[in-house]
């Protein structure tokens, strides 16, 4: 495998100037990196790359304005977490664009899909919104879930060993981690606390990623703030606190591929989120967690944490089904498999179809030289 990143172009500075004069004059944001002229830019730097490195395929992660434009008839798989349409209606941060990001963003995003061999995609939340937005035909789309941004790998044994501490744990433990307090549902998870309480459940909550300003902290609440994966020291300290955890808590009001829900999974950890984006693909409700609806109440989850702790059996089978989720079908490994088993395939017909041109070339020069 060859790193062709980080890709960068000195021509940013351009389309920066001008998404800052467009929001001056028109109070909308505009996302300089979907400008179509550095997006071309971007491109011919990959070409240029392609050209030198010769690769049998290019896999594009999270680049569809980067390669949209490419030239390069080398088998193309792009992944992505989102489309820009879902983009549009889930984050609040891209529902007041400028028309023009609006415009060059869907143009490119079609082009970038056009112009892949295959869409590798984490959701069919989003292949669907790949072949409704975009026309993209269904053949040309693999759904397969991402892994856990993390790097340790836990046996089921271990795993066994965590679910085993867990029920003989005296304080009933949420871990909720999220950069954002109030768009990943914050404050509901401490109303679930308050319910735990009130019903006399000894619970703490722990909360990673952030410092939310809370009005009335109760003692149960620990703020940990954020924790750097790329630290060996508070990535272990994460690492505990998903083993100690009994619930992983995040009712985000917004999330596209949920990736602390995938990495919850890794530690066999039952979480409870929302009916939102791509979170009902990474929980199945009342299986490996619970989803809230609109109208849930922190009174209905604080009931279903609780009926989980009266039988042991239940939240053994519980944590089980959400490791083994993770194990058999959210995990990097199965998705490395999987998309090499899709690259030979592609390889192989594009190597026919090489092949086949040369014939034909060869042909039509034989043909010539005859008359």
């Amino acid at each position: 495998m060859i790193p062709f990143g980080p890709i960068d172009s000195r021509y940013k500075i351009v389309p920066k100037i001008k998404g800052r004069l467009l929001n001056f004059l028109s109070g909308k944001t505009y996302k300089y990196q979907y400008d179509l002229a550095l997006a071309q830019r971007m491109a011919a730097i990959i070409d240029t790359k392609i050209q030198a490195a010769k690769p049998d395929a290019v896999l594009a992660s999270l680049m569809s304005p980067e390669v949209a434009h490419l030239k390069s008839e080398i088998p193309l798989y792009l992944t992505t977490d989102a489309t820009f349409p879902l983009l549009n209606e889930v984050y609040g941060s891209h529902r007041d664009l400028h028309p023009k990001s609006i415009q060059e963003a869907t143009y490119l995003e079609r082009a970038a899909f056009e112009k892949a061999t295959k869409l590798i995609l984490p959701l069919q939340w989003l292949a669907d919104s790949a072949m409704k937005d975009y026309d993209v035909p269904a053949k040309k789309i693999e759904v397969i879930p991402y892994g856990p941004n993390l790097d340790l790998e836990q046996s089921e044994r271990e795993i066994e060993k965590l679910i085993e501490n867990r029920t003989e744990d005296k304080i009933l433990k949420l871990l909720f981690v999220g950069v954002r307090w109030e768009e990943k549902g914050g404050p509901f998870a401490v109303r679930v606390l308050k319910e735990l309480l009130k019903k006399g459940v000894d619970t703490e909550l722990e909360i990673v990623g952030c410092y939310p300003e809370l009005a009335e902290q109760p003692e149960e609440v620990k703020v940990l703030g954020f924790l750097d994966k790329e630290n060996e020291e508070e990535a272990t300290q994460l690492y505990q606190l998903y083993s100690d955890a009994s619930f992983f808590i995040m009712p985000t009001k917004a999330e596209c591929v949920g990736m602390s829900f995938i990495e919850a999974a890794s530690f066999g950890l039952p979480a409870i989120g929302t009916k939102v984006g791509g979170v009902p693909e990474a929980i199945l409700h009342k299986e490996t967690g619970f989803l809230l609806g609109a109208n849930a109440t922190p009174e209905e989850v604080a009931e279903w944490i609780i009926s989980n702790l009266k039988d042991e059996e239940a939240y053994r089978s519980l944590s089980k089904n959400t490791y083994m989720r993770y194990k058999n079908q959210m995990n990097w490994k199965l998705w490395g498999e999987r998309v090499r088993g899709y690259r030979k395939q592609v390889n192989r017909i594009y190597a026919d179809i090489t092949s086949i041109q040369e014939r034909l070339r060869s042909s039509r020069c034989s043909s010539c030289r005859k008359k």
